[in-house]
């Protein structure tokens, strides 16, 4: 899914989406969809769909990652409600 489509996506759910370099942050509620882009331009794709409560946060020096890993953003929509 390019990342073009996977905003669109968001914002039809109701996410607030930010984009910031490679990154793609959609918030609502009390949760938090993050997604990696594969490519720096509009065709770019989607390589990573992470949901995460907006208060659990990765810590790198116990080798914690928040949330979970998602394979598509439907399904990160679906959870995140």
């Amino acid at each position: 899914m390019t990342t073009a489509n996977a905003n669109k996506k968001l914002v039809a759910a109701g996410f607030e989406v930010k984009e910031s370099g490679p990154f793609i942050v959609a918030k609502k509620g009390r949760y938090v969809i993050d997604l990696t882009k594969n490519g720096g331009d509009l065709a770019s794709t989607i390589a990573t769909i992470r949901v995460r409560a907006s208060n659990d946060l990765d810590h790198n020096q116990s080798d914690y990652s928040a949330g979970v890993y998602c394979d598509n953003v439907s399904q990160a929509i679906r959870l995140a409600r």
